[in-house]
């Protein structure tokens, strides 16, 4: 199959009609109706395509049969359009409208769902920030008890500083009088 497909590879097919020499960089000119007639040739052999399936295109139908009590699409003028069966219009808007509302209901439905989970949504969101809101409250109560406590500590260190500077004032006034 190999030296086959060899012998008639399109590009040499093309290049023994043309008789043309091959451009390097440009593809060579190929004859459609050879690559047609050798494409054509091998469409009987099937060909791998992985896992592909073959699917091969129906003849067109030379008989006269009939088909659903109809004469065959070559017996009919182009211009006639046949005979069609009447269409129920009125059952067709019925199930129309038996579509729309049951899309409806089913639209309906989901909006109410959605609703429902928009409350829980809402619920969680105010526990949320309500927990947060008391953290932060307790966080500036932690803060301001932490200034005060620091306020008061620098008051008592300034008082025994004071009372220190106090206490070598005196004792300098001592020596200085002997």
């Amino acid at each position: 199959m190999a030296t086959e497909s060899a012998q008639h590879s399109p590009t040499k097919v093309a290049h023994e009609l043309d008789e043309k020499p091959e451009s390097p960089v440009l593809p060579p000119q190929q004859d459609h109706r050879t690559i047609s007639s050798l494409s054509l040739g091998k469409m009987d052999e099937p060909k791998p395509q992985g896992s592909r399936s073959q699917v091969k295109t129906p003849e067109p139908r030379a008989s006269k049969d009939r088909i659903n009590n109809h004469k065959d699409l070559v017996e009919r003028s182009p211009s006639t359009p046949g005979h069609l069966a009447p269409f129920n219009w009125e059952e067709f808007e019925e199930r129309f409208e038996e579509a729309l509302t049951k899309a409806n209901n089913d639209e309906k439905a989901l909006l109410d769902e959605f609703e429902e989970l928009i409350k829980y949504f809402n619920v969680w969101a105010s526990a949320a920030s309500v927990h947060d809101s008391e953290r932060a409250v307790k966080r500036l109560q932690t803060r301001e008890r932490y200034v005060k406590i620091a306020e008061q500590s620098l008051l008592q260190k300034k008082k025994h500083l004071t009372e220190v500077v106090r206490a070598f004032q005196s004792a300098l006034a001592l020596l200085s009088q002997s």
